[in-house]
């Protein structure tokens, strides 16, 4: 591995939740053409079947993260390089993309309830949004620790759990900052998604009402083709914005940092 030519960054090391995200970003933003270098196989993959190929890219993402916490700098390295940690990492998302599915789902089931005793759509979104609020600061933490330390899976969810308790308020407010960072970019990249999705729902009402389908042969393949454009999108900002997570963790852990680190 070669280094990049740019100064160490010690990653564990105690910063402000603005100071992580705004670092974070500004050096994944500036090193992006050589991570897609490293990523392109993932990021291509996983840009025309997420699922469930976003595993791989979690994992190799979190694999050169790694290498940066360790190195403080980014690795010129390939995929071929690091088989044996992408695969590691791999796996270790496979729990996270778990966690968070359940946390959707749990998230979900909580908001229908005030449903059934006869509460309004309002109630069961501010009920959401409270619970959310209580649970993203947890999650945060323990999808942190799977993704950037050394312990294993089982400890990971108490150590997790304990660290989300002593920082709350900097998770949440980290996890709020980075929403509403990430928000206007996730938006403006889905317009075409929101047009395509119109003319499609459009067209089948005109179908069930008795109409035929006059749309273009080819309308299937660039719905496919802007679809892949815009998960695209979304996978390199996921990307830069991750940077700053790692800082964020490397804020919060408990660990003294090793003499090379402390020299760095």
């Amino acid at each position: 591995m070669e280094t990049t030519g740019e100064s160490i960054i010690q990653v564990k090391k105690e910063r402000s939740y603005i100071s992580c995200l705004i670092k974070g970003c500004g050096y994944g933003f500036k090193h992006l053409g050589l991570l897609l270098r490293y990523m392109w196989p993932s990021l291509l993959l996983a840009s025309l079947l997420p699922i469930p190929f976003i595993c791989f890219y979690g994992g190799q993402m979190d694999a050169i993260l790694r290498k940066w916490t360790e190195l403080g700098y980014v690795p010129n390295t390939t995929l071929k390089a690091m088989k044996g940690e992408v695969t590691r990492c791999s796996i270790r998302n496979v729990f996270n993309l778990l966690l968070t599915l359940l946390f959707a789902l749990l998230l979900a089931v909580i908001m229908c309830l005030p449903i059934f005793v006869g509460l309004s759509f309002g109630w069961c979104l501010l009920i959401g949004l409270i619970v959310s609020a209580i649970l993203v600061p947890f999650l945060s933490a323990i999808t942190l620790q799977i993704s950037f330390s050394d312990f294993s899976l089982g400890r990971c969810f108490p150590e997790g759990l304990w660290m989300g308790y002593k920082n709350f308020g900097r998770l949440f407010a980290f996890e709020l900052l980075e929403f509403l960072i990430v928000l206007p970019i996730y938006i403006i990249a889905n317009i075409p998604n929101a047009i395509v999705s119109g003319v499609c729902l459009q067209a089948y009402n005109g179908y069930i009402m008795g109409d035929t389908i006059d749309l273009p042969v080819i309308f299937p393949i660039v719905a496919y083709l802007n679809f892949v454009v815009v998960m695209g999108i979304i996978l390199v900002t996921y990307l830069v914005i991750n940077f700053s997570r790692c800082l964020m963790w490397g804020s919060l852990v408990d660990e003294v940092p090793t003499e090379a680190e402390a020299n760095s």
